[in-house]
C-alpha cells in the first residue's frame, strides 16, 4: 500500500498523475466534484494527513485536494481490485437509470412456405426488468486523536479495508443470487448429482459443460469453492485439461481455463454452498447492473473525520437455465 502512495507522489511531481476519481465523478449527474468532494476535504483531518505526511508538505499546493482524493480512492480501488472476481462470474454493464429492461429473443419456428406464415406472430421477445435493489457502504471514520496518533500505514489499511469488503459484498450477492434459482428453471430442469458424493471430479465438470450444451449454451466460468478445487488437484484429468494461460490470476483466484473454454473461478465466499459449484453462460445466464461503481469521497460524523465509499447496483437472472449447478453434498 506505500506503493501506491509511493507512486502516485511521483507522478503527481511529474505532473502524469491521473486522478480516476475526479474523472468518474465528472461522469455522474448527480455529484458535483466541487461541492460534494473538495470542500469537504479542506476540513477532513484524514485527508490533510495524507497530504502532509504522503504528499507533500505544503497543504496549499495547487490541486493537493484534488490529488488526496484521488489517492485515498486509489488505495480502496486497488484494494478490491487484487480480490475481485465479480466481473468472472456475471455479466456487468454500466447504467444510468434506476431501471433497465432486457429483451429476451424467444426462438422462433420455420413454416412451409406453401403455408405461408401463421396468422397470428406469438411475441418474439419477453422483458425482464432489472432495478438497482443494492446499495452498500463502508466507512474509515476515525476519532481526532486516532488520525493525529496512528501511523499513515495504519490508516491505509483501514482505508483500504472498504474496497475488500465492498468487493466481497457484490461475489456475496451474485452468488446467493444464482443460490436462489430454482432446481427446475436450472439446465436440465435439476442440480445434477457428482459421480462420487463428496468429491468433485473432471468428469462431473464434462457432464454439467454437457448438461449446458443441451440446451443450447456454453459455460464461460465454473465458480468453485476451494474445498472442491481440491478435488480436482487430485485429478489427473482434470489436470491434464487445464491451463493457466494469459489471463490466469491465482491471487484473486481466477486459476485459468480448460480446453473445453471456461476458466476456474475459485472463492471462498460460497461458505453457505460449499458443496454447490455452478458453470454459468455469462453473456446469457444472468446481469449486474452497475449504477454506481465504487465511489470514495470525504465524511464528517460527529465527533468522527475520514472518508467513505460507497458502491450501487442491481443483480437479476436472464437466462437461469444458462447456469448449471453441480451438487457435490457428501
Amino acid at each position: 500500500m506505500m506503493d501506491i502512495l509511493r507512486e502516485a507522489r511521483m507522478k503527481i511531481e511529474a505532473g502524469e498523475y491521473v486522478n480516476r476519481l475526479e474523472e468518474s465523478v465528472n461522469r455522474m449527474d448527480d455529484l458535483d466534484w466541487q461541492e460534494h468532494f473538495l470542500e469537504k476535504t479542506r476540513g477532513n483531518a484524514l485527508y490533510q494527513k495524507f497530504i502532509r505526511e504522503g504528499l507533500t508538505a505544503d497543504v496549499s499546493a495547487v490541486n493537493v485536494q484534488a490529488d488526496a482524493l484521488g489517492v485515498i480512492h486509489d488505495l480502496v480501488i486497488e484494494a478490491a481490485t487484487n480480490i475481485a472476481v465479480a466481473d468472472d462470474i456475471i455479466w456487468k454493464i454500466d447504467v444510468t437509470e434506476p431501471l433497465r429492461r432486457f429483451f429476451l429473443a424467444v426462438r422462433g419456428s420455420v413454416w412451409r412456405i406453401s403455408e405461408g406464415p401463421p396468422i397470428q406472430s406469438p411475441e418474439r421477445f419477453t422483458p425482464v426488468d432489472i432495478t438497482l435493489e443494492y446499495e452498500w457502504g463502508q466507512d474509515a471514520l476515525f476519532s481526532q486523536s486516532y488520525i493525529e496518533d496512528m501511523p499513515l500505514a495504519v490508516l491505509q489499511r483501514a482505508i483500504a479495508d472498504c474496497g475488500q469488503l465492498l468487493e466481497e459484498q457484490l461475489t456475496t450477492d451474485i452468488i446467493a443470487l444464482y443460490d436462489a434459482i430454482a432446481e427446475a428453471d436450472l439446465a436440465g430442469g435439476a442440480n445434477v448429482d457428482v459421480a462420487a458424493s463428496g468429491t468433485l471430479t473432471w468428469a462431473d465438470l464434462v457432464n454439467a459443460w454437457t448438461t449446458l450444451k443441451t440446451e443450447g449454451f456454453t459455460a464461460d466460468a465454473a465458480i468453485i469453492h476451494p474445498n472442491e478445487i481440491a478435488d480436482l488437484w487430485n485429478d489427473d484429468k482434470f489436470i491434464n485439461a487445464f491451463y493457466f494461460g494469459d489471463k490466469a490470476d491465482v491471487a484473486r483466484g481466477v486459476l485459468g481455463e480448460t480446453y473445453l473454454g471456461f476458466k476456474i473461478v475459485e472463492t471462498d465466499l460460497m461458505v453457505d454452498a460449499s458443496d454447490l459449484v455452478y458453470l454459468v453462460d455469462l453473456d446469457k445466464a444472468a446481469v449486474c447492473t452497475m449504477r454506481r461503481d465504487i465511489t470514495t469521497q470525504p465524511y464528517e460524523e460527529k465527533l468522527y473525520q475520514g472518508a467513505i465509499s460507497t458502491r450501487r447496483y442491481g443483480l437479476g437472472t436472464l437466462r437461469t437455465e444458462a447456469i448449471c449447478r453441480l451438487d457435490v453434498t457428501p
